[in-house]
């Protein structure tokens, strides 16, 4: 192809002073190596070296030659090469199994690892009477010295003692082994994801690699004729056509020097419980809401209009819902499509998304005429693995014990009042659903209907009995009893919102729905007869809640030196996120126990006069003494901002001089400064007790 001038370039301080041909030959792409040998100089090459024998892996593009040593240089130490043959090979003896050919070391070996290098910028230049042929190459290989022979040695080793029996009996003499069971096992269904991960990891790419056989092949030297007709497929023909190059001259121009794009870092992928809210509210409603209900599986409609921006249209988000989830109990539930979408299967069991929809459907039609359900009931009907059944129960219900397992919300009065249409709505699509499902899992609609009207309502729960009888498990995690579910390690889901802050600990603001539909403060029941072991029998808090929670809010406040109730409220959500699921914080923390807490390990409330238009009523808590020098100083300070809202440092340090007199000398700047960033942040010229100021103030 000839490259015609540019006007653009073909000015005064660029001119164009010679036009060449240039020609795309792709007879030897397939079979182009470079081999770069990085520990020898460019002076000492290996074009007079016949090899010995030369092995390739074509599939791995690897490379091994076997050069000879010579042994009669007086620069070869032959007692040396005597070691190293007998390491290897042992006494020598003339054999095939051999490495070496003599009883010295008499050849050496040469090796490329797999070929990693992208090839695709490079290629081979031929210029020859004003053309320019080029062949793109096929791999580079960089070849090194290699030691694995002496890897023979143990290798041999091994096998000698495996032959030799032990205490010198004879192989007739040995018992025969006894024989053993073989137990079988299936490998369960791997997800695409995994499977990436396993073809990405060392270890399979090594065994990949051992796999392929090594091909031998015949060396030509340079000056051979062989070698010389090879090196003729380096030019291209005449009257080959190169359509690489039938492009205009900037086309050609971009694809020989592409502009440079910068690489964005891709961000970790969150887990599946945890959505950005800042990735969030860039999506159209539609997604924001399908995001939320594939995370949280079941949410209440109060629930979600608290997680989506604030002024969001309750009807754009009912018209959403019903797109994405279905109505139970007042609440909505993610649609069993959207969990397992078509031709996908099971993880556990590798069951279809077809009988994996028509089980959760059943179960979700269940809870519609029932709060409780039994898990060998449902079994029953759906006929899935022990595995699938216990994932999709655990999707919308929670254990309870002596009752199976319950839905996960109480009945939502306030929604289906207000919407009343889009309930009656919901009830016509369950009632047609039903008919499909009694046909699919061949089912008598009239005596599933009788049974649920033998439960009771889920608007009117049946009053909890007093388990009488514990449940016994076997080994394997099933119940002997076949009444109910009596697990009570099932943890309550929440929602997790990650939203990045500049928070000190370096953590994330998690905001945390619990089941009740409100923030609270803890994963269990605020009142004294469901806490657990919250509550002594004399109606007060027991001593490992007390001494948990202790320790909790002295590290938090001798840390921060400052706390608001807010924060500290925050501060403890964070902790119950970290906490394991049974953890004794998590049955029940009011905000008069936190107050509590803060005064018994040594806090202080402060009365502070909050600044007039922040709008902000809540207690603060700080610390006043701390057993080092700068106590005196604190007191002063805590002292100021219980008559103001704000304090000025040369009034700080005048009032520390009139309190302690010639011992506020003592202190200097960096102590000032110390303590003001440790309590305080600065606005201007006056200092705030930190928590207390906004940008409105």
């Amino acid at each position: 192809m000839r490259l015609p001038p540019s006007s653009k370039m073909a000015d005064e301080d660029d001119p164009v002073t010679h036009e060449i041909d240039v020609y795309l030959s792709k007879s030897l792409a397939e079979n182009l190596y470079l081999l770069q040998y990085l520990v020898r100089p460019s002076h000492l090459n290996y074009d007079e070296v016949k090899p010995l024998n030369v092995k390739v892996k074509p599939n791995q593009k690897e490379i091994q030659l076997e050069l000879p040593v010579n042994t009669r240089t007086p620069n070869y130490a032959y007692s040396k090469g005597e070691q190293m043959a007998l390491i290897v090979d042992g006494e020598y003896k003339p054999t095939d199994e051999n490495f070496f050919n003599s009883n010295v070391m008499d050849k050496t070996v040469l090796a490329s690892g797999p070929c990693t290098a992208s090839t695709e910028r490079y290629a081979v230049g031929v210029y020859k009477e004003g053309e320019l042929h080029l062949t793109p190459l096929n791999a580079i290989s960089q070849i090194r010295p290699s030691f694995s022979y002496m890897d023979r040695a143990d290798s041999k080793q091994k096998i000698l003692n495996t032959k030799q029996p032990e205490g010198g009996e004879s192989s007739q003499e040995e018992e025969e082994e006894e024989a053993k069971p073989v137990r079988l096992k299936f490998a369960r269904h791997e997800t695409v994801e995994a499977k990436a991960r396993r073809m990405a990891s060392y270890d399979y790419l090594k065994k990949k690699r051992d796999e392929e056989q090594w091909i031998n092949v015949k060396y030509h030297s340079i000056h051979d004729d062989k070698a010389l007709s090879e090196r003729n497929l380096l030019f291209a023909a005449k009257n080959h056509e190169v359509t690489e190059f039938n492009i205009s001259t900037w086309e050609y121009l971009e694809k020989l020097m592409p502009p440079v794009t910068e690489k964005h870092k891709e961000k970790p992928a969150l887990p599946n419980n945890i959505l950005s809210l800042s990735q969030l509210r860039t999506m159209p409603l539609q997604e924001q809401v399908k995001a939320l209900l594939i995370n949280a599986k079941v949410i209440q409609f109060r629930q979600l209009l608290a997680l989506l921006p604030r002024g969001t249209d309750p009807t754009a988000v009912i018209r959403c819902l019903q797109q994405v989830a279905v109505l139970v109990q007042g609440c909505w539930v993610v649609k069993s499509e959207i969990l397992y979408p078509k031709d996908t299967t099971s993880p556990h069991s590798g069951v279809s998304a077809e009988h994996l929809c028509r089980g959760r459907d059943y179960l979700m039609w269940r809870f519609l005429h029932s709060s409780h359900v039994t898990r060998k009931e449902i079994s029953f009907v759906i006929k899935l693995p022990a595995e699938d059944v216990k994932d999709i129960l655990e999707q919308m219900s929670r254990v309870r014990a002596s009752h199976g397992w319950e839905f996960i919300f109480e009945y939502d009065k306030e929604f289906c009042s207000r919407y009343s249409e889009i309930v009656q709505r919901q009830k016509v699509l369950w009632e047609a659903k039903f008919q499909t499902l009694c046909k699919q899992l061949k089912i008598n609609p009239k005596e599933v209907e009788k049974k649920c009207k033998e439960q009771p309502s889920p608007e009117k729960p049946k009053k909890p009995r007093t388990p009488t009888k514990s449940r016994k498990r076997t080994l394997s995690g099933r119940s002997i009893s076949d009444h109910s579910d009596v697990e009570t390690d099932n943890p309550d889901k929440v929602i997790h919102i990650k939203e990045e802050s500049d928070d000190d600990d370096g953590g994330c603001e998690i905001v945390e729905v619990n089941h009740e539909g409100s923030h609270s403060m803890s994963n269990g029941p605020s009142s004294r007869e469901g806490s657990g072991g919250m509550y002594n029998s004399n109606g007060n808090a027991s001593k490992e809640l007390l001494h948990e929670l202790h320790l909790f809010v002295r590290d938090k406040l001798y840390s921060r030196y400052v706390l608001t109730l807010s924060e500290l409220k925050r501060l403890f959500h964070l902790k119950l996120t970290q906490c394991q699921s049974g953890h004794i914080l998590g049955t029940g923390v009011s905000d008069i126990m936190l107050e509590q807490a803060v005064i018994d390990v040594g806090g202080v409330k402060v009365n502070n006069l909050w600044p007039p238009s922040s709008n902000i009523d809540e207690p603060v808590f700080t610390v006043v003494k701390n057993g080092d020098y700068l106590d005196p100083m604190r007191e002063v300070l805590i002292d100021l901002f219980r008559a103001s809202c704000r304090v000025r440092s040369n009034v700080f340090k005048k009032k520390l001089e009139e309190t302690i007199g010639d011992n506020a000398t003592n202190y200097t700047d960096n102590d000032y400064k110390k303590l003001l960033r440790d309590y305080c942040v600065t606005k201007g010229c006056s200092w705030y007790l930190k928590g207390t100021y906004t940008e409105d103030s």
